[in-house]
C-alpha cells in the first residue's frame, strides 16, 4: 500500500506525550552541560524508537503469508490494546493525588553528573525499559506492517513515527538551545506542571488508544 499509514500518527503522538521522558529531559536541561546532554538524550530516545520499531516490523513480517500476517496483526492489535488499557489503569491507580507531585525516580537525582554518553543511554532506556513506550512502539510497528508491504514504504513510516514520537522532547530542547540559561525558569515550571498533571493526562490518552485498538481488532 502506497504512502505513509496514518494509523502510525496516534501512537507517535502518545509516545511524544509520555511524561516520564519529558521530566527526565527537563532535569537534564538544567544541568551544567545542558545542550550536549539534551541532544544526546533525544538522540538516544529517537534511535531506540527507530531500532525497536524496525525490529518489530521485521518480526511481524518475516516469513508469514499475507493471510496469516493479517490474522497475526489483528491478534497483536487486540493484545497491544488490552496491554495499553492495563497499563493506563495501573498508572491511574498510582497517580499522585490532587495537589501533590509525582514521585521522582531516584536515578533522576543523579542527572547533574550526566555526560552525553550517559544521557544517550538514558534516552534509550526510556524506551527499552518502559512497558508503555514499548507497547506504543509495538502498536505503531503493527500499523506499519499492516499498511506497508515493502521496505520502501515501511522505512518512511518508521522514520515518521520516530520523528513525531520525539517532538515532545524537541520543544524544551529547542527552547534551551535558543535562549540558553534564560530558559531554566520556564523549564522548571514545565517540569513541575508535568509532575502534577502528566500522569493522569497520559493515562487517559493511552487508555483511549487501547480502546481503539481493541475495537479495531474486534471488527476485523
Amino acid at each position: 500500500m502506497g504512502g505513509i499509514p496514518a494509523e502510525v500518527l496516534p501512537f507517535a503522538v502518545a509516545t511524544a506525550a509520555s511524561p516520564l521522558p519529558l521530566v527526565a529531559l527537563l532535569v537534564v536541561l538544567v544541568t551544567p552541560r545542558a545542550v550536549p546532554n539534551g541532544l544526546a538524550f533525544t538522540a538516544g530516545w529517537a534511535t531506540a524508537l527507530l531500532a525497536v520499531g524496525a525490529g518489530m516490523v521485521a518480526l511481524i513480517s518475516s516469513g508469514v503469508a499475507p493471510d496469516e500476517q493479517a490474522g497475526a496483526v489483528t491478534a497483536l492489535e487486540a493484545v497491544v490494546g488490552l496491554g495499553l488499557i492495563a497499563i493506563a489503569v495501573q498508572q491511574w491507580r498510582r497517580r499522585p493525588r490532587a495537589g501533590t507531585l509525582a514521585e521522582v525516580p531516584g536515578w533522576l537525582l543523579l542527572a547533574d553528573r550526566c555526560t552525553p554518553l550517559r544521557a544517550f543511554v538514558m534516552g534509550t532506556v526510556m524506551i527499552l525499559a518502559n512497558p508503555k513506550n514499548l507497547t506504543l512502539t509495538a502498536a505503531a510497528s503493527d500499523a506499519v506492517a499492516d499498511s506497508a508491504s515493502t521496505a520502501g514504504a515501511q522505512v518512511p513510516a518508521l522514520v515518521l513515527f520516530a520523528v513525531v514520537g520525539s517532538l515532545g522532547l524537541a520543544v524544551p530542547l529547542v527552547l534551551r538551545v535558543a535562549v540558553g540559561a534564560r530558559a531554566v525558569g520556564t523549564l522548571t515550571r514545565w517540569r513541575r506542571w508535568l509532575m502534577l498533571h502528566g500522569t493522569p493526562l497520559g493515562c487517559l490518552l493511552v487508555a483511549a488508544i487501547g480502546l481503539v485498538l481493541v475495537a479495531r481488532a474486534a471488527v476485523h
